[in-house]
């Protein structure tokens, strides 16, 4: 005769992830034997008078025991160690903000008849409610800034409570983690980037005003620097000028000397002292022959004016019959000027174009102390008879 279905089976394997640790209920009789049970499970048996008997594996009641105990039903407990984890949403002080409590625990039947007797069905359910039942009215007295004062009360709550589940016949070892709730953390959490941002700003801030005062800096040190060099140039070149200007006067004062010089030595020694100097400093040649030509003009003008005066009449002029002779001379300088070509100075010992006769008149030749001008004489005129 076949065993009827079980009344409760999970189908749960070792790896599998349970809450509730009676994996299989089966009903017995006198006339059907006991099924085939895991070798790791605990055996409840019930008596019709709520009677319970454990077998903790790997124990198995004989067939006498069967036979004669009149049980009626058998529990298939899995007494393995299991982990689970949940996360609790508990009130804080104000309630717009709630506390995060992360519950980490594991749990194990250890009294298989008492877990049977106590009707639980699911661990971690049981678990989170002893949780919650302790720590909700602790963490009241908190704000969710002081969570990590809340979770060290709370610790100090369970340990003071003592073991969880105990009368459920479990063994419970509980971990937990209090935190402010999400939107608190992510509202922490943009306070704390705008914080850091606001740190990274203040010395990038602060660099880039160096950084525009350090060029402000630059710009004026090298407009300054500019404005000493132009200013160091114009004043260079001012006195540049002036020392050229300065050398300049100096030449023609140098220049004027030579010639006061060459014009006092002409005048004494002739062209002898001139050809001595000129030995000596041939590059004063030049400057020489440029006053030589200019005092030849000077000298042709003065004989000019002497013969023009002498041919007119009047006061300073000559008597009638003594202008034969210099009308004669005057006539000749006024064909010597108008086709004169200027020359260098003839020797002294040179014979002159056109000698004067010997019977000449004064106006021939100036006195002695005459002023003498390169070489000619200018001469004297007569007071009239």
């Amino acid at each position: 005769m076949m065993n009827p279905p079980p009344q409760w089976q999970q189908n749960a394997n070792r790896d599998s992830q349970l809450v509730d640790p009676v994996v299989t209920i089966q009903g017995l009789s006198r006339l059907k034997p006991l099924r085939s049970t895991r070798v790791d499970y605990a055996l409840v048996f019930t008596t019709a008078q709520g009677g319970l008997d454990t077998y903790l594996p790997p124990s198995r009641p004989s067939r006498t025991e069967l036979a004669t105990r009149r049980w009626t039903n058998v529990y298939e407990v899995d007494t393995g160690l299991h982990q689970a984890y949940a996360v609790l949403a508990l009130p804080s002080s104000n309630d717009a903000f709630l506390f995060e409590v992360s519950l980490s625990f594991s749990w194990q039947v250890v009294a298989p008849a008492a877990f049977v007797a106590s009707g639980e069905r699911n661990v971690p359910a049981m678990v989170e409610r002893c949780v919650d039942g302790l720590l909700r009215p602790v963490l009241r007295g908190y704000a969710t800034e002081d969570s990590a004062m809340a979770e060290k009360v709370a610790q100090e709550v369970l340990a003071a409570y003592g073991q969880l589940g105990a009368a459920e016949g479990l063994q419970v070892r509980c971990g937990i983690q209090i935190r402010r709730d999400e939107e608190a953390l992510r509202h922490a959490r943009e306070l704390r980037e705008i914080e850091f941002a606001r740190q990274k700003l203040d010395p990038q801030h602060a660099l880039l005003m160096r950084e525009d005062e350090l060029a402000a800096q630059r710009a004026l040190a090298q407009g300054q620097q500019e404005h000493r060099i132009a200013l160091q140039g114009q004043n260079l070149n001012h006195e540049r000028q002036l020392i050229r200007g300065q050398q300049e006067i100096e030449l023609q004062e140098i220049e004027a000397k030579k010639i006061e010089y060459y014009t006092y030595y002409l005048e004494r020694g002739g062209p002898s002292a001139m050809a001595f100097h000129l030995a000596s400093h041939p590059e004063d040649t030049r400057l020489i022959m440029e006053n030589l030509r200019q005092d030849q003009l000077l000298a042709i003008q003065n004989q000019l004016q002497v013969a023009m005066q002498a041919l007119g009449g009047g006061p300073g002029g000559l008597e009638e019959h003594q202008l034969d002779e210099p009308r004669r001379l005057a006539a000749n300088v006024i064909r010597e000027v108008l086709s004169a070509k200027l020359s260098p100075a003839a020797p002294a010992n040179a014979t002159p174009a056109n000698p004067a006769p010997a019977n000449a008149t004064p106006i021939d030749a100036a006195p002695v102390d005459a002023a003498p001008s390169f070489g000619y004489r200018i001469p004297a005129p007569q007071a009239p008879r």
